[in-house]
């Protein structure tokens, strides 16, 4: 079909029924198309998308001549589906959010205020991932009514973590004035609702098509969810760092793993304030890239809270158990020590090592350590573990090193050798007797001498 065929057949449409106009249309975007050209096709095509939503039009063979043409890439890349390795990834990644946040509702491990808090927040991360990937990859066409889905959760990260951070507290009780921090939430959900009862057809209209509306309700949506991040991230802060220096050891503990999370929610509020500056103040390509660094960012908040809840499920607990406790736990979960011969067992032991002072031998081992307690070298080494917080070789070194310290300091003329002291309190030879003494008081022999002579 030549030009002026076309001509005159586009000129027919104009004059048909809109029905018979939009099927024209369709006829053109397919001959254009087969004719290789590629901007007629792309024109033609555009209309008829625009008329009847339909974007099977794309899978018609004569397609297949321009399909290296930037027209038609312009086509794919806004209506049919695309899934890479990048969209897969945060597909992932959302589903192990997702699965993360209600299985933390049933597992019986920890605090139950803190696993619904943190069990939200992954929640709305994962949601909030899933709503991209269908965005990105245009799966939203397929599934219409997914179309903002993560919106309703929009005011909620703040929040759901500041609360989180709460909940580690000892003794923390949820109030009923509580409830008023989501209430922003409650009055954004009213605001939605008539966007979500829309049919789908509606909805693929609102994702093509933008109008001022939207822009004006996307700019709000940015100024309130930034000012509520800012917010309480500030409170979140205030409770990570407070005024007194001396904190109680379990909410050190705690600050030691959730620190890390605050510090990932710090970068991404940076990277949603960057993104939002770009997308609707300075309408900047840039944007795009922001956008998928604070995804980015979002799936790293899911995996690390996933991670640590696998290796350290304690974690959601009020008070911390470390990791190396956690490990003698498991170890000893299966032994017949009773905790009364346990806490006998701990009795003697503190005999031996106050009274007689068996750290002195030179030849003390954890088996000759058990046949004077009149145990196994099993329970010796978990009592050691339980009571004492650390291993056989620990004690002995610690023992070992104290007594050193106090006739250091009760030799106040420095009469005494060092190799000596270190025959005295059990060791074999001096450089052994150094490197223990430099691990538990930072200093050598020599260095402790110099500042208490000082």
């Amino acid at each position: 079909m030549t030009q002026l065929e076309l001509l005159l057949l586009y000129n027919e449409a104009l004059k048909e029924k809109p029905k018979d106009s939009i099927d024209i249309f369709r006829q053109l975007a397919i001959l254009n198309a087969d004719l290789d050209q590629p901007k007629d096709a792309f024109i033609y095509t555009e209309k008829y998308i625009s008329n009847t939503l339909d974007f099977s039009i794309l899978d018609n063979g004569a397609y297949d001549f321009i399909k290296y043409s930037k027209e038609y890439k312009d086509l794919k890349n806004k209506y049919l589906t695309k899934i890479n390795i990048l969209t897969f990834f945060y597909f992932y990644t959302a589903l192990i959010g997702l699965f993360l946040s209600v299985i933390l509702s049933f597992t019986k491990i920890g605090d139950r205020n803190s696993k619904i808090f943190i069990g939200s927040f992954i929640g709305a991360n994962a949601l909030f991932i899933l709503d991209f990937v269908m965005y990105a990859s245009n799966l939203q066409f397929k599934f219409p009514h997914v179309y903002r889905m993560s919106s309703s959760v929009a005011l909620l990260f703040g929040p759901l973590l500041y609360f989180y951070f709460k909940s580690l507290k000892k003794d923390f009780r949820i109030k009923i004035l509580d409830w008023i921090h989501f209430i922003p939430t409650a009055i954004l959900i009213i605001f939605l609702i008539p966007l979500y009862t829309q049919s789908s057809i509606d909805k693929i209209k609102l994702m093509l098509y933008s109008s001022n509306h939207q822009k004006m309700f996307d700019y709000a949506i940015f100024i309130m969810k930034i000012a509520s991040l800012t917010f309480y991230a500030y409170c979140i802060w205030k409770i990570q760092f407070p005024k007194e220096t001396v904190q109680k050891p379990n909410i050190q503990a705690i600050n030691k793993w959730s620190k890390s999370l605050f510090r990932i929610h710090l970068v991404f509020i940076v990277c949603y304030a960057f993104y939002g500056i770009a997308a609707y103040i300075i309408y900047s390509d840039i944007s795009s890239f922001i956008y998928h660094l604070q995804i980015a960012i979002m799936c790293l908040i899911v995996i690390y809270i996933a991670y640590m809840s696998f290796v350290q499920p304690n974690i959601f607990k009020s008070e911390h158990v470390s990791l190396k406790d956690k490990l003698f736990s498991e170890k000893y979960k299966n032994s017949g020590l009773t905790e009364a011969l346990s806490n006998e067992l701990k009795e003697n032991l503190i005999k031996l090592l106050i009274e007689e002072k068996i750290y002195r031998k030179s030849d003390i081992s954890l088996e000759l350590l058990s046949q004077k307690l009149n145990t196994t070298r099993h329970n010796t080494s978990q009592i050691i573990n339980e009571h004492f917080h650390m291993n056989f070789f620990e004690l002995i070194n610690k023992f070992r090193i104290n007594e050193a310290v106090k006739i250091l300091e009760e030799d106040a003329h420095g009469n005494l050798n060092i190799i000596d002291i270190a025959y005295e309190v059990g060791y074999n030879n001096k450089v052994t007797f150094n490197k223990a003494f430099k691990k538990e008081t930072n200093l050598t022999p020599s260095e402790f001498i110099n500042t208490s002579l000082n």
